[in-house]
């Protein structure tokens, strides 16, 4: 079984090769002025399409496109799996770009988990009875079964793939963020610097996934801040991987979610080109589907066209965006006056 915390940062990390030497040999400064940034020479941009589906007990919006500066695949994977009723997955999975069969294995975690779906959606068996003759079939009643847990099912299937890509021996690997939906309930399961957020319509931060790297921890604990961190020269090592024999998947609680709360899970090529609290103010209100491709325009101009001290990197990107659609805002009913009888007593 998988351990349920986060890789220790003094682990060794993975370095992703995609960036360049020189890069890596800088010192980590705040964010690059415009004009130390050279314009990128971009290929004819893909169409920002923006998929929707029903998925758990609500609505899920995702796109998922390449880089504007690479001739290769497209490494990450997005998936929305609806399972029983109210309940379904959401992953983006990024594989490392550089290292042979990035894309294998961002697309083997994703197939593995649509396929485990299928399993965990097949029918329950009828119910017990006694046969006494071939004439007489006596029905025993059985008590219904609780809703079971995926939680193991999950593991289980994350634990097949990550010894699957180490046995395979090309240094195929691939982060994952995961997110359970049941009844209005959520649960993460976390590999790697692939984000996830949970916001509220009024921009509350209900919950935020730690990047599994040496600058996720010092942004974490107060080491670094947001812009230190988006321009450090380490921020693409990562300490936590699908193909490492020290992988580890970090657990997170199970969150209720109010009417209008906002799920989002995206690979770096987001989060390396905004700023969280613009990804959160992008995608808080309004049409879900609006909001990706926003979020996705806004990343995909800032990749192509450098600007005075924001952030700026090619990279694949994939986002995935869930609201519940069927729960209502609970309001307080108003107080009930005690009506006063004659003489001024209840």
């Amino acid at each position: 079984m998988l351990s349920d915390v986060a890789a220790d940062p003094r682990e060794p990390g993975v370095t992703d090769p995609s960036v360049p030497a020189s890069e890596t040999a800088a010192a980590s400064t705040p964010l690059t002025q415009a004009s130390e940034l050279p314009p990128v020479a971009a290929a004819e941009a893909p169409a920002l399409d923006v998929a929707m589906g029903s998925v758990g007990s609500g609505e899920a919006c995702w796109l998922s496109v390449k880089s504007p500066i690479k001739s290769g695949p497209n490494e990450d994977a997005v998936a929305a799996i609806p399972l029983e009723t109210g309940r379904g997955l959401l992953l983006v999975a990024d594989g490392l770009g550089g290292h042979r069969g990035g894309r294998r294995a961002s697309q083997l975690i994703r197939k593995s988990l649509t396929r485990m779906a299928t399993r965990l959606k097949a029918p329950a068996p009828p119910g017990n009875s006694i046969i006494i003759s071939q004439a007489i079939e006596i029905p025993c009643p059985v008590e219904p079964a609780p809703p079971a847990d995926h939680r193991s099912a999950i593991l289980n299937e994350i634990e097949r793939v990550n010894h699957r890509l180490i046995r395979g021996r090309v240094g195929a690997a691939t982060t994952l963020a995961l997110v359970e939906i049941h009844d209005g309930r959520v649960r993460s399961y976390h590999i790697g610097d692939t984000e996830i957020l949970i916001v509220s319509q009024r921009g509350r931060i209900k919950y935020a996934t730690v990047s599994h790297s040496p600058v996720g921890y010092g942004v974490q604990s107060g080491l670094l801040t947001e812009e230190e961190a988006l321009a450090h020269p380490e921020r693409h090592v990562v300490s936590n991987v699908i193909g490492s024999p020290l992988m580890s998947v970090e657990i997170g609680a199970w969150i209720d979610l109010s009417a209008r709360d906002t799920v989002l899970l995206a690979s770096d090529g987001l989060f390396d080109n905004l700023l969280q609290q613009e990804i959160v103010e992008m995608i808080r209100k309004g049409p879900l589907d609006q909001g990706v491709h926003n979020l996705a325009q806004l990343a995909r101009e800032r990749m192509q066209i450098p600007q005075v001290d924001q952030p700026s990197k090619p990279d694949d990107l994939t986002i995935l965006a869930y609201r519940e659609t069927n729960r209502k805002p609970t309001r307080k009913s108003p107080r009930k006056k005690v009506a006063e009888k004659p003489g001024g007593t209840p």
